[in-house]
């Protein structure tokens, strides 16, 4: 036989090789290992297959306590402090020693905080000069050798902002903080 469109050659393979894949899982064959029980004491007819017992869910145990096996135990917010204990009842001796106790020590002193110490500054003041119209600007120097010019008010290197240029002096205020440094004049 000779096939004149060959196109439809690997269709064709393809399908017979489903249909024997599908015969084979879907044919009904009963399993060798599993014995079945003659058809007189099931009260089944001859020929047809009994499904096997299905275990029945007994609603009955819904109702019945959980046995302690520790799972789920575990508190999520164990971590935090334990909440004081309560207080005594006011006529008792716990309290009124208690009571005793708290009056005979002072509270103590809580000194307030000290400021933390300032960074070091990283600019130098190299010097200043007057433009056309009468304004100063001020030459400063970073520790990376990059000189950067401000007129007063003016914020430099993101970090500082000129209050007031001097002849031999700036006046340099860190930003966020009220704290005013001032920068000396210096050569080379």
């Amino acid at each position: 036989m000779v096939i004149k469109g060959r196109r439809w050659v690997v269709p064709a393979v393809a399908v017979a090789a489903l249909l024997s894949v599908g015969w084979a899982v879907f044919r009904e064959t009963t399993p060798a290992a599993v014995p079945t029980a003659p058809a007189a004491t099931t009260g089944a007819r001859p020929g047809v297959k009994r499904e096997p017992d299905v275990p029945r869910i007994d609603l009955a145990r819904l109702e019945r306590p959980r046995p302690d096996s520790g799972i789920g135990k575990r508190d999520l917010f164990d971590f935090a402090t334990p909440p004081p204990p309560p207080p005594p009842p006011p006529g008792s001796s716990v309290a009124r020693a208690q009571a005793e106790e708290d009056a005979a020590t002072p509270p103590p002193v809580v000194a307030p905080p000290t400021p933390p110490p300032l960074p070091p500054m990283n600019l130098k003041y190299i010097g200043a000069f007057e433009g056309r119209k009468g304004l100063k600007v001020a030459v400063l120097m970073t520790d990376h050798k990059e000189v950067l010019t401000a007129q007063a008010g003016e914020v430099v290197a993101n970090r500082y902002r000129v209050v007031r240029i001097g002849l031999e002096s700036v006046d340099v205020q860190e930003v966020g903080s009220e704290h005013v440094r001032r920068i000396p004049l210096k050569g080379n």
